[in-house]
Order: structure tokens, then sequence, then C-alpha cells
């Protein structure tokens, strides 16, 4: 079983956990959806060597999950667009007009106290005013417009607002950016058990080549005088076991031979593989085996003999 399909068979709780989930929670769940997927695999998996890959695969996956949670200082602007103000925003509080007609109430009282002091300087008036008086009420006229001005501003912008932001995941993206993780991850561990098989052949062939010429010829001849007791002897069937079983101690298979025979599977006819080549064919008046052959990973180590009987 690949990590692939463990990793498919939870899709929609993990997806569920992700969907609408902080940063830290996403990764909180990928972490133990990928300690499950490690469980059941190691449970599955007999090669010492590949559950040790996926041990360390996973484990940097999970280190890597808590990307997701490095999100920075999250930045707000605001944007004013002009020339193109709808109706709503041309309105004015009721606040702001009443300090607005205040200020112009004042800048009003201002300017005729400017024109009463102003009509004293008329010849009929007998007397001019201080000059200081002349030179401070138009002063005072603009001071009053312009604080009408200022309280009109500040009366528009006395609400103040906090602005917030929030981060959604996305459990679509997560999920397939986790799948493409998990999918390298079976292609490296596939190349492990690769590697390891072509270990394990390596070491069956060197185990078989153990067994000289001299001891693979006395095994041969031993098996022979015990197929040719055959029905005669019980002791023969002993013996044939015996000597097969200390043969696959050494990765070194008897085999049979077949004939080669047509056979149907279903509506069509498929044909038998015969092993033929690995043994002498004999005459004889009943067809079988006379002395089984010798094979290691399919390489022929001790030629066979046989006989098709009296029919071929």
């Amino acid at each position: 079983m690949t990590l692939q399909t463990l990793f498919e068979q939870n899709k929609e709780r993990l997806m569920s956990a992700v969907s609408g989930a902080d940063a830290a929670s996403a990764v909180r769940a990928m972490n133990a959806e990928l300690d499950r997927i490690l469980y059941t695999f190691n449970d599955q998996e007999e090669d010492a060597r590949v559950r040790a890959a996926a041990d360390s695969m996973i484990q940097t996956a999970k280190a890597a999950c808590s990307l997701a949670d490095s999100a920075g200082e999250t930045k707000i602007y605001g944007r004013t667009e002009y020339g193109n103000t709808s109706p709503d925003k041309k309105r004015v509080s009721k606040g702001g007009l009443l300090l607005l007609a205040l200020g112009l109430i004042a800048a009003a009282v201002t300017v005729a106290g400017a024109l009463l002091l102003a009509s004293y300087a008329s010849p009929d008036s007998g007397g001019l005013p201080p000059r200081w008086v002349l030179a401070g009420v138009p002063l005072l006229a603009s001071a009053a417009l312009f604080f009408a001005g200022m309280l009109l501003r500040g009366g528009k912008g006395a609400a103040k607002e906090t602005l917030h932001a929030e981060v959604a995941l996305d459990a679509t993206l997560i999920y397939n950016r986790l799948l493409s993780v998990i999918l390298v991850m079976d292609k490296q561990l596939e190349e492990v058990r690769s590697a390891a098989r072509q270990e394990e052949k390596a070491r069956l062939r060197e185990q078989a080549s153990a067994l000289d010429g001299a001891e693979l010829e006395l095994l041969a001849r031993l098996l022979e005088d015990a197929y040719g007791r055959r029905g005669e002897d019980d002791q023969a069937e002993e013996e044939i076991a015996q000597i097969r079983f200390y043969l696959h101690k050494k990765n070194v298979e008897v085999v049979d031979w077949t004939a080669d025979v047509l056979r149907r599977s279903g509506s069509k006819e498929t044909e038998t593989v015969s092993n033929s080549g690995w043994f002498d064919m004999m005459p004889a008046f009943s067809g079988g085996t006379i002395r089984p052959a010798l094979v290691a990973d399919g390489k022929l180590l001790k030629k066979g003999m046989a006989s098709a009987g009296r029919d071929a």
C-alpha cells in the first residue's frame, strides 16, 4: 500500500479540519494526519529499510508543514477616490452643520463689530478707536472663521475605526500541496524497495554460488536415487524433503519437469511455460522427472533429467 492511498482515505476529514481554521490549528491537523499515515504504513510494510525511510520522510514533511504558520505582519491600506463621490459621501452630519453655523455667526458678529468701530472713524464721530482695536477686529473675524472650519472638520472625524485583518486558509490548496509531497515520498520509497530487491538478489546469488560443483553433483545424485525409489521405499520421500529443505536454505530450488500442455482460461487458450530447457530428455516407458534441476534466482545451476514417456 502506498502513502498516497492512505492519505486519500481521510481526504474529507483533513479538509474539514483545515477549512476555516487558523494557521496553527491547520499545522496541528496536518501533523496528526501524517502521523496516522506513518503508523498505518509501518504496520503493513515488512521491509525495515523502507519503514525507516518512510519515517524519515514523514518527519521532514511534518517539519515543513510549520511553514503554513509563518505569516508576518498584515498591512491594511486605505484608498480614497476623488472625482467619483457618491451623494451619500457629500452629506454633512447635523452636528457638523451646527458647528459651522456657530462659527459663521461668530464671524458675522465680529465683522459687525468691526463695522461699528469703523463708524467712529468718520468725521462726525468725534474721534478714532485705538489702533490695536482696528488691527485686532479683522484678525478676530478671520480666527472665528478658521475655528469654525476646524470644528466642522473635527466633528466629521470624531468616530475612530480600528481595522483588523484575518487570513483565511484554502483547504483545497493545502490538501493538493500536501498530496504533492506524498507523491514525491512514494516515488522515493519505491526506489528504496527496488534497491532492496536488487541487494536481496545479489545476496541470494552469493549464497547459491557458495555451493561448489562437487557438492551440487553429490546432492543431484542423491536426489536422482531417491526419485528412482519413489513408490517402493518409504524413506525416499523423506530424503527428498530433507535435501529440498537444505538447498532451500542455500536459496537453491529443486524443480521438477513439466510437460508442454495447452490449457483453457475462459474463452482463451494460454500455453503453459515449459521448463524443458533445464532437463536432458531421456527415452523411458513412463514420463516424469528422473532427476530434478537445481535453480537459483532463475539461473540453472545443475541440469536435470526427465522423460516424456512412450507416448512422446
